[in-house]
C-alpha cells in the first residue's frame, strides 16, 4: 500500500489550515483557490479575454510593413496580469508562467491556424538579461502554451543581437526604433520553409514580434504567427 500520497495530503492540509494562501491579485486570503491556483475566484474572473478583432485591427492593421500572418493573444492586459507577469519576471515563477499559459490556452475559442509540425520559438532576451533573471519567461511560457511532443520548441534558431531597452515606456515610433535589427537567425537551416509560431508574454505595438517575424521570413522560413499572453486593450 502506498502510505506516501496521503500523508502528504495531510501535511498539505495543515500548512493550509496555518499558511493559507495569498491571492497574487488581491492580496487576500484565499478561502477557494480558483482553477489557476494563487488566484482567488473573483480575481480569475478579470481575467477578462481580449474583444474578436482587436488585434488584427489595432496592432496587425497599424504595422507597416507587417511581417506577421497573424497574431493570437488571449487575455487583456488589466492589473491582475499585470501582477501575474510581474510575479513570473521579477520573482522568478518559472512554474506559474507555464501553468498560466496552459490556463490561458484553454480559454481560446476559436480555430487556430497551426498545426502540429510547426516550430515553437520563444521570443530570446539578451544573454546578459537572461542570465540575470535566471531563464527566460517566454519559453516558459512556450511550455505551458505547447506541452506536447508534438511542437517543436526551439531555442537556438533566433536570438536577440543586442541589449535593447526596455519597450514598457518608449512610444510607438520609439519601440520600432529599439528593437531594429535586435534579432538574428543563428539557424537558419532550421527555419527554412518552417512555418513558425512566435511566443512572448505581452504586446502591445508588435514591434518586436514583427522584427523576429520579420529575419525568419528573411531567412527563408513560411508563415510566422504569434501567440501571448495579453495585450493592453484601449477603452473607448
Amino acid at each position: 500500500m502506498n502510505f506516501i500520497q496521503p500523508l502528504y495530503n495531510q501535511f498539505h492540509n495543515l500548512l493550509q489550515l496555518f499558511y493559507p494562501p495569498i491571492c497574487l491579485g488581491c492580496q487576500q486570503t484565499v478561502e477557494h483557490q480558483s482553477e489557476l491556483q494563487l488566484l482567488c475566484e473573483s480575481c480569475l474572473h478579470n481575467l477578462n479575454k481580449v474583444p474578436a478583432n482587436y488585434v488584427r485591427e489595432e496592432v496587425i492593421g497599424r504595422l507597416n510593413p507587417c511581417y506577421l500572418d497573424t497574431i493570437l493573444t488571449i487575455f487583456e492586459f488589466n492589473q491582475t496580469v499585470q501582477v501575474l507577469i510581474h510575479e513570473v519576471k521579477y520573482r522568478k515563477a518559472e512554474k506559474l508562467a507555464s501553468r498560466l499559459a496552459r490556463f490561458a490556452y484553454r480559454q481560446i475559442d476559436i480555430v487556430v491556424p497551426w498545426q502540429n509540425d510547426n516550430l515553437v520559438i520563444p521570443v530570446p532576451l539578451f544573454r546578459i538579461r537572461e542570465k540575470e533573471r535566471g531563464f527566460n519567461q517566454s519559453v516558459a511560457i512556450a511550455r505551458g502554451f505547447f506541452p506536447e511532443s508534438n511542437y517543436s520548441l526551439q531555442t537556438e534558431v533566433l536570438a536577440r543581437a543586442k541589449p535593447t531597452l526596455s519597450q514598457t515606456e518608449l512610444n510607438r515610433n520609439e519601440r520600432l526604433k529599439n528593437v531594429r535589427d535586435a534579432f538574428i537567425v543563428s539557424r537558419s537551416e532550421l527555419a527554412r520553409d518552417k512555418n513558425i509560431i512566435l511566443v512572448d508574454d505581452v504586446v502591445t505595438t508588435g514591434a518586436t514580434l514583427n522584427e523576429c517575424a520579420r529575419v525568419l521570413k528573411e531567412a527563408g522560413a513560411g508563415k510566422v504567427w504569434a501567440l501571448t499572453l495579453a495585450t493592453p486593450v484601449e477603452q473607448e
